[in-house]
Parts: C-alpha cells; sequence; structure tokens
C-alpha cells in the first residue's frame, strides 16, 4: 500500500469553508488541515460529500476532560479558534457499503507566547452514508462566514496509490534465494 495525495486546497482570502472536490476515492484517507483565523470567534465543522443533515454522530473530549457526545449533527465539530491557528490530523475509513469513520486530533495555539497553554481535542466520528465512498471534505464556517484566513489549507493522502520505484541504469540486485547477481541495462535485469 501506497500513500499518494488524493487532493488539496489552499485559500487565497478570507472565506467561509475550505474544501477538497472531486478527489480521488481511497478506502483509508489522512486528513491534513491547518486553519488560520481571521478574528472574530470562528467555529468549524467537518463534513463531507457537502452533507449538512444531520447525519453524523461523535464523541469528543477537550483537553483531556470528560467526554462531550454529539448525536443526529449537522457535521463533526472543531475547536472555537478566532484568530488562532489551528492543526487538525485526522483518519476517514471510507469503505463502500459502510457508514464512514473518523479519528481527529486537534491542536489550538490558544493564546499567543510561551507562557500560554495549547488546547487540544480529540474526537471519534461517523458519517452515517454507507453507499459508495466519499470523494469531497471540507470544513465550514459555523459562525461569521469568513473566519478561515488566506494559506489556510486542507490536504486528503489516500490510501490505494500504486508505488513507483524508479531504477536507474547500473543498479544491481542480488537473488538471496537463487543465489544469483542481476544488473539493470536499459529497462532490462541481466544475470552478471
Amino acid at each position: 500500500m501506497a500513500w499518494i495525495k488524493a487532493g488539496s486546497t489552499t485559500t487565497t482570502g478570507n472565506v467561509g469553508n475550505i474544501d477538497v472536490n472531486s478527489m480521488t476515492a481511497n478506502k483509508f484517507n489522512q486528513i491534513l488541515y491547518h486553519v488560520i483565523g481571521n478574528g472574530g470567534t470562528a467555529a468549524t465543522e467537518f463534513r463531507v460529500s457537502s452533507d449538512s443533515g444531520t447525519n453524523y454522530a461523535s464523541r469528543e473530549s477537550g483537553n483531556g476532560g470528560a467526554d462531550g457526545t454529539h448525536t443526529n449533527d449537522t457535521g463533526l465539530p472543531q475547536v472555537q479558534f478566532g484568530a488562532n491557528t489551528e492543526f487538525v490530523v485526522s483518519y476517514m475509513c471510507n469503505i463502500s457499503g459502510e457508514e464512514k469513520l473518523f479519528l481527529k486530533w486537534t491542536i489550538d495555539q490558544g493564546t499567543a507566547g510561551a507562557g500560554n497553554l495549547v488546547y487540544r481535542r480529540e474526537l471519534a466520528g461517523k458519517h452515517v452514508t454507507t453507499s459508495g465512498q466519499i470523494t469531497d471534505v471540507e470544513y465550514y464556517d459555523t459562525n461569521s462566514g469568513t473566519s478561515i484566513a488566506t494559506d489556510s489549507n486542507l490536504s486528503v493522502i489516500g490510501s490505494d496509490g500504486v508505488a513507483e520505484l524508479n531504477v536507474q541504469d547500473g543498479a544491481i540486485y542480488y537473488d538471496t534465494d537463487l543465489n544469483k547477481e542481476y544488473v539493470l541495462y536499459n529497462n532490462t535485469w541481466t544475470e552478471v
């Protein structure tokens, strides 16, 4: 299994959502989200396939505190980040015929300076869609509509890539099973 980029978007202005549309469908995805806050009180939800219906459920904890639960939600909740910078790493199990499962870890810079602590959040969630695979993910601003600042980024990495190996002429390969040595010349392996 090789990880490949399935899609990526970087904002060029202050926006209310950031998404990766028409990404390559994969059974397993890693989703990386770096948001720069544009001030005010901002909060984003994570959504798939542009679905804002009540098709999400999650369990989350902030700074190691007690679990909070959310059912019949319009998305998977995020930290309220205001003018702060936030980074999210998440994984998605995206198998056709199954509900889509997510694990997410978030860090928010909090108040600037080394004398102030960061905020962390862990979340496990699901989207109840079972048909097909997800090919669209987004973070949507649920408050002001323009709180995601320029140069924020959402990238998706997929697991169904094909590993490529670029071997140069002159490379030598030793087969331990056959006890033979081969050299590559003009894309042909020749026994030495």
